[in-house]
């Protein structure tokens, strides 16, 4: 038989397959040199030798064929095991090795964790999937190991490990026995910001009593945005923190407790922010790779409880996708396929608007979310730049101002009839590219910022706004895009023998068209990339441009925004929270209160809000569009489950299901960091 037993110490990454990913993980902090209390594993090969049992094996494979050919659902083939489970004694040789490392251990009370095999792995963390128990006497261990094997097979369990493509047989369990930390502050640690996905910036997240608060989502914790190489606190926030958990005589489960006045103030002080980022830069440094590890404070020291590989992060997400020095500036989201998009920093460059408006826009940023829309953003200097040259304007030639703005008026009149003719009409590239700049100009560009220095200023010029408010009222992009660039874009795909022809403008750059560097072989592989889910960032400075495409861009725009923490809510139909996933969705709302997803199901144009998305709700997670909570950090299980499934989630907003009702309209916006109530339920 395998060896039934493994001290930490022997452990290290190399022995997932025999301690799981925790255990593993351990034994590797312990050669990092982390401070981690001491303890032992139950190894993988005590999971197989129970399971192999005549009387357990058998009935178990009879269940879980049937869970797969969907005869029964997760929660039958839950029970059903147990009952085979609860009826089935564990082996004298498992007992007798337990109690052989339990008395080297001489540890009062232990903690007892499930360690997966697959668990904390690079695709797949297991958040608070299986069993944990807590201020564990000696002689309940055994017990507690049994209940961390049944846990594999819980309702929600059984639902994760399906979404990720893990069937009966492929996965085990190791139990870790570890002496017990009686934490009287807790919390979190990621060396990478899992959301923004800052190489450099580090995220800590602390808590009165078991770090299981946080991670159950029931309490917003305090808070720390740290640069990784000063240690520097960036961002801080003091959670409210109304109550917390600790250990009960007597209870291997935690139980909540209502705090005083303490749960307001910091948890942490800066210093212990400092020490704890050192040390989560060390292991960072010994992993070498991104870590999320959660730690324990007792009499006044860490104690390092887990660490596991971040799953979410984007492989492109340490590498300069765009010149971030450029100081960005949001400007507009639109629905422009790639050759258009591309078209557009050409529109206000210095050859075409200096010479007209006075001023450009000559540096872009471009970048596509999830919703295939472009998000545009413009450099600081550029656009203060352009609203100097329009405060000027006003101050100094109105006349000029009002001349601007009627040329663009009459565009509407001339224009059309060119665009009608379609290719025909030009002679050439170039001559395209003016006819585009000036319809972008004058009728989109400077009316709009003419109106956006209007409102700043709250100037009171009603010719201006009028004119200005006329010409923003049309829009010729529709009949540009149907007319011409689709067409030229297909025609010149089909040339090349292009399978997907009517696919072509999604793939094209306009300055590959303009210099006649489309290939077939360029059409093709964008397209897989494309097909694969890939997205754009399209970058231009000083008329050099850099193209991108890219497995995430939601990190990239979260990151733009700065949007690290919670923001202030103004608006009383928006509810603002903290962004566990980015991206847009829009759907009607389904409130759901209870602790577990029995008898519920969601589609996936339904937003799920809930007070906090424990595992045990794993199937509506899967089946909804995007997630709401009221309470949760960055590392509670809505969000790592949020991050693992890519869908849009905002934590932490306090009061999502006091405010929202099922079936009002909402849109979850995580880049502006709220949710909207768009249309309250009929009733």
């Amino acid at each position: 038989m395998d060896r039934l037993i493994y001290q930490l110490s022997e452990l290290d990454s190399s022995l997932v397959a025999e301690a799981g990913g925790k255990g593993a993980s351990l034994g590797e902090l312990m050669r990092a040199r982390a401070p981690v209390p001491p303890g032992f594993v139950v190894t993988s090969a005590a999971f197989r030798h129970y399971f192999s049992a005549t009387e357990l094996q058998r009935p178990m494979l009879e269940i879980m064929q049937a869970s797969k050919s969907n005869e029964i659902d997760y929660s039958q083939a839950h029970q059903r095991i147990r009952s085979c489970v609860e009826a089935v004694e564990v082996p004298v040789e498992i007992c007798e090795a337990v109690l052989i490392a339990a008395e080297k251990l001489a540890a009062p009370r232990v903690s007892v964790r499930s360690s997966a095999t697959c668990e904390d792995s690079a695709t797949s963390a297991w958040a608070g999937q299986l069993e944990t128990f807590l201020d564990v006497t000696p002689e309940e261990i055994i017990d507690k190991i049994r209940n961390c094997w049944l846990s594999l097979f819980s309702e929600s369990a059984l639902s994760y490990g399906g979404c990720h493509g893990f069937s009966t047989g492929e996965i085990s369990v190791a139990v870790v026995v570890q002496q017990m930390v009686q934490s009287e502050i807790s919390g979190i640690g990621f060396s990478v910001h899992p959301v923004t996905q800052e190489p450099e910036i580090q995220l800590i997240e602390a808590c009165l009593g078991l770090g299981e608060a946080i991670v159950s989502g029931r309490i917003t914790p305090d808070q720390f945005v740290v640069e990784r190489g000063s240690r520097q606190i960036l961002e801080s926030i003091t959670g409210d923190q109304k109550e917390a958990l600790w250990i009960a005589e007597g209870n291997s489960k935690p139980v909540w407790q209502e705090l005083d006045g303490r749960g307001r103030q910091p948890k942490i002080t800066q210093e212990q922010v400092s020490e704890y980022s050192a040390l989560l830069n060390q292991l960072h440094e010994h992993y070498g790779h991104p870590i999320d590890t959660e730690w324990a404070i007792q009499d006044g020291d860490f104690q390092v409880l887990q660490a596991r590989p971040i799953t979410t992060l984007a492989p492109e997400y340490n590498k300069r996708l765009f010149d971030d020095s450029q100081g960005w500036q949001f400007c507009v989201r639109r629905p422009f396929f790639l050759l258009a998009a591309s078209l557009l920093p050409y529109w206000m460059d210095a050859k075409h608007a200096d010479n007209t408006l006075g001023a450009h826009l000559n540096e872009a940023l471009l970048i596509q979310d999830e919703t295939g829309m472009m998000n545009m953003f413009y450099t600081q200097s550029s656009s203060e730049a352009f609203l100097e040259r329009i405060s000027d304007l006003f101050q100094n030639d109105r006349e000029q101002l009002l001349r601007i703005l009627r040329y663009g008026l009459g565009i509407y009149a001339q224009a059309p009839p060119v665009i009608e003719q379609g290719l025909s009409g030009f002679e050439n590239l170039a001559e395209l590219e003016d006819l585009f700049a000036d319809i972008a100009q004058h009728t989109t560009v400077f009316p709009a910022w003419v109106l956006i220095y209007i409102e700043a200023c709250q100037i009171d010029d009603p010719e201006v706004r009028s004119l200005a408010e006329q010409i923003r009222s049309h829009s010729l992009y529709p009949v540009i895009e149907r007319n011409i660039l689709q067409p030229l874009a297909s025609q010149t795909a089909e040339q090349l023998g292009f399978a997907e022809p009517d696919c072509a403008c999604e793939l094209i750059l306009w300055s590959e068209l303009k210099s006649g560097t489309v290939t077939r072989e360029l059409l093709e592989s964008r397209y897989e990339a494309i097909r694969e889910g890939k997205r754009f960032i399209f970058q231009v400075i000083d008329g050099e441009e850099t193209f991108h495409l890219v497995s995430q861009t939601g990190y990239l725009l979260t990151r733009l925004a700065k949007q690290r923490n919670l923001q202030v809510r103004t608006n009383e139909n928006e509810l603002t929270g903290q962004v566990a996933w980015p991206g847009i969705f829009q759907g009607r709302a389904r409130v759901v209160l209870s602790l577990d997803a029995l008898g519920l199901t969601l589609s996936p144009d339904e937003v799920l809000v809930s007070i906090q998305s424990n595992p045990a709700l794993m199937p509506l997670l899967q089946q909804c569009g995007a997630i709401v909570t009221d309470d949760g950090g960055i590392a509670c299980h809505a969000a790592i489950l949020a991050r693992e499934l890519k869908k849009p989630t905002l934590i932490g907003t306090r009061e999502a299901t006091i405010k929202i009702q099922t079936g009002d309209l909402i849109e979850i916006d995580t880049y502006a960091q709220v949710v909207r109530i768009l249309e309250k339920k009929q009733s």
